[in-house]
């Protein structure tokens, strides 16, 4: 379908820019007003973080992306919207940045909707929500391939730092072009932005005339307007900490179920899981779902219901001593809420080698993901470990690696290992697994460039050359930031339900429900509980099951 005429036309999909029927648009009107605004009327710009969604009732409102100078109204055009269509994308919902601007080309009449009444339309009618997440959802992709917003990042390919930024950057979709220095193109462009020659690398360029020198990731975010404000929220039902599936599970459940509920999350939404290449043993994905994919999904799905997602920020403290419970974040902002659940999950054991900290980010990967995958083209890697995600790692790996070594201390590949993972790596020519062995030397400068490693049942030592090596080593939770507030196991998972040896906090001698910890109205979910399974399936489970205990805890008060 092609809309306006001349040099302006712009070609648009269907499912990106519906066009609504005349009851749609009755239904619609309900939620919001009608408004009439003369031409040429700027309703939102690039980079507006607090902006409404319009429905062209008469008249045409065009959609821009920053422009060059000297480029003309049809240069810019990303989108021409008339009668019966609206504006809007992903950004609104997440109340992120535009990445685009929409000016109305003559008088108009339009619905306005507030960033609120969209949410309670799309909460209360089901077929219109399908639509109109459908349409964002595929405009996001359309300007994520224009490269609108685009972020530069420019620094040395293989560092840490770089891998850092670009990492969080690819796990939230973010558009970005990243530059060598040492090339003589980016040394122009760096140029054009007067980056200094002794400018601190990695360099990220998200605003005309400014750039940041080796910026923290809550930086980033800042210059993008990714960071959800917490002063305005107040006193919310649930505070849900950590957006892995759990997480993201019980955003999901308790927003749709009418609870107020924000999501606190130190990275990017999807944890542990979020950075698997494809899980293929999830219910309803027979082809399988990539960790990533299945995070962006739940993410729109919790945010489509009123749930609030604020990234990145870090916990420091809980103080459970009081009710509403208080969770104070890093850079000192606070967030109330009447119940918490723990979503925390856990990472992967570190080795026991006194080089490994100057290797990690320069060769040494806790996650297999694209990103990662594409500094091992056509190298030998190593991936440490014999469970579900080591197994995962080493098949997605055998992709673009010319060899993968997997090493397990154990006499085979894990017990929890799926099936399916163990026969694909014995079936592949490209993976060997080494039982009984494990690192004990990691050497290079700088850069990791070979893995010194030992076979325990032989007691050879070898000294393989590589510049890459991805280590999944068991589960350690992460639940320093909770200071002895709830009681946990001996490995520091947290205890809920019957494994609770303290319920003195509880009165009249009752006791925890099922994931409810030691403290009334906090609950752990998923990884981060003591003995839960570790699985993508169970995690999901607990998190959507916990919200009719949370409803109990509220009853109790």
């Amino acid at each position: 379908m092609e809309i306006g005429d001349g040099p302006a036309a712009v070609s648009m999909d269907e499912n990106a820019f519906p066009v609504l029927t005349e009851d749609q648009v009755r239904c619609v009107s309900d939620y919001g007003s009608t408004e009439s605004l003369e031409g040429g009327r700027v309703l939102y710009s690039r980079g507006a973080t607090d902006f409404d969604c319009f429905l062209v009732l008469d008249g045409v409102i065009d959609v821009y992306q920053e422009g060059r100078p000297g480029d003309s109204p049809a240069d810019r055009t990303v989108a021409v919207l008339a009668e019966r269509q609206f504006t809007g994308e992903l950004s609104l919902l997440h109340r992120n940045k535009s990445l685009v601007q929409a000016v109305t080309r003559d008088d108009c009449t339009v619905v306005r909707l507030r960033a609120a009444q969209l949410r309670t339309l799309m909460a209360n009618e089901p077929e219109l929500a399908q639509l109109v997440l459908r349409a964002f959802m595929q405009r996001r992709l359309r300007y994520l391939r224009m490269g609108l917003g685009t972020v530069l990042l420019a620094g040395p390919p293989d560092s840490g730092d770089m891998l850092r930024i670009r990492g969080f950057l690819n796990r939230i979709d973010y558009p970005v072009r990243q530059l060598d220095p040492a090339e003589d193109e980016a040394v122009d462009m760096l140029r054009d932005y007067d980056v200094r020659a002794d400018a601190r690398w990695p360099i990220v360029i998200c605003r005309p005339g400014s750039y940041m020198q080796n910026p923290t990731i809550s930086e980033v975010a800042e210059c993008l307007g990714l960071r959800e404000r917490l002063d305005d929220l107040g006193t919310v039902d649930v505070a849900v900490v950590g957006a892995g599936p759990s997480g993201l599970a019980a955003a999901v459940y308790a927003a749709s179920e009418g609870l107020s509920t924000v999501v606190v999350e130190g990275m990017a939404p999807g944890g542990q899981a979020g950075t698997s290449s494809m899980i293929e043993n999830y219910l309803g994905f027979p082809l399988g779902i990539s960790g990533h994919d299945l995070a962006t999904r739940a993410q729109v799905q919790a945010v489509k219901f009123g749930a609030r997602i604020a990234l990145p920020y870090t916990v420091e403290e809980l103080h459970c001593d009081r009710t509403p419970y208080v969770l104070r974040m890093s850079d000192g902002e606070e967030l109330s809420a009447r119940t918490v659940i723990v979503a925390t999950g856990a990472h992967y054991r570190r080795l026991d080698l006194p080089e490994l900290p100057r290797f990690e980010g320069n060769g040494i990967h806790y996650a297999a993901t694209a990103l990662e995958g594409s500094c091992c083209q056509d190298e030998e890697v190593f991936v440490v470990g014999g469970a579900n995600s080591a197994g995962q790692a080493a098949v997605f790996l055998s992709q673009v690696a010319a060899h993968v070594r997997m090493l397990v201390r154990g006499p085979a590949l894990s017990r929890s290992m799926s099936r399916y993972l163990s026969t694909r790596i014995e079936a592949s020519a490209k993976i060997s697994v080494h039982t009984r062995s494990e690192v004990i030397e990691l050497r290079g400068s700088g850069h990791l460039q070979s893995v010194r490693w030992r076979d325990d049942s032989t007691g050879e030592s070898l000294d393989t050359p590589s510049t890459n090596a991805f280590l999944m080593l068991g589960a350690v939770p992460n639940t320093a930031w909770l200071t002895g507030c709830l009681e946990t196991d001996d490995k520091g998972f947290i205890r809920v339900g019957g494994d609770v040896a303290d319920t003195s906090a509880y009165p009249d001698g009752s006791r925890p429900t099922g994931l409810e910890s030691s403290i009334p109205g906090v609950f752990a979910v998923g990884d981060v509980r003591s003995g839960s399974v570790k699985r993508v399936a169970s995690s999901v489970g607990e998190g959507s099951v916990v919200v009719a205990a949370v409803h109990q805890a509220l009853e109790r008060g």
